[in-house]
């Protein structure tokens, strides 16, 4: 069994199991508050339980050969191209989002608008160590670092594509 499916048995259906498993046991040990609780406890468990359930069985009789999920380096060279665009579209958009988020929220924290926001720890541990700016930059800093990566991976495929232009791999 390759680590990839090793990975992937143990993140995503083992990980749907017990939550389902947790939620159905705070139904039956009664930790729900009121009916809409218990009814939440019991609809989320049985369908994480479900999920997971499904996932494995799935799981057990796939080809080993085959990835568990397909990733961009799965691709033929001429669509990794495109997908690593639309990956850095999306990356970029959430990175925009996230530090905006937390930009604002910094903000009004240094501002004394507000006493206590929900930061991340780390994004709080710069904060309290370090001041505003620094805090403020760590999310964009690793959106940099991330696109980077992309690219690096989008500058190899294409001398790959430029020295074997059939694009098989």
């Amino acid at each position: 069994m390759s680590m990839r499916r090793l990975i992937y048995l143990l993140v995503v259906p083992v990980a749907s199991i017990v939550i389902g498993v947790f939620c159905l046991a705070l139904a039956i040990v009664g930790a729900a508050k009121d009916a809409f609780g218990l009814y939440f406890a019991l609809i989320f468990g049985t369908v994480s339980l479900g999920i997971g359930a499904l996932q494995l069985w799935r799981f057990s009789v796939a080809d080993p050969k085959i990835s568990p999920f397909p990733t961009v380096d799965d691709l033929p060279l001429q669509e990794r191209v495109g997908a690593l665009h639309r990956l850095m579209l999306i990356f970029s958009a959430v990175i925009i989002l996230m530090s905006a988020v937390t930009t604002y929220q910094l903000l009004q924290l240094a501002h004394g608008l507000d006493e206590e926001v929900g930061l991340r720890k780390p994004i709080a541990a710069l904060y309290n160590h370090f001041g505003l700016w620094p805090a403020v930059l760590l999310i964009p800093a690793i959106g940099l670092l991330g696109i980077v990566e992309l690219v690096r991976k989008l500058r190899a495929i294409r001398h790959a594509t430029q020295s074997d232009p059939t694009g098989s791999e």
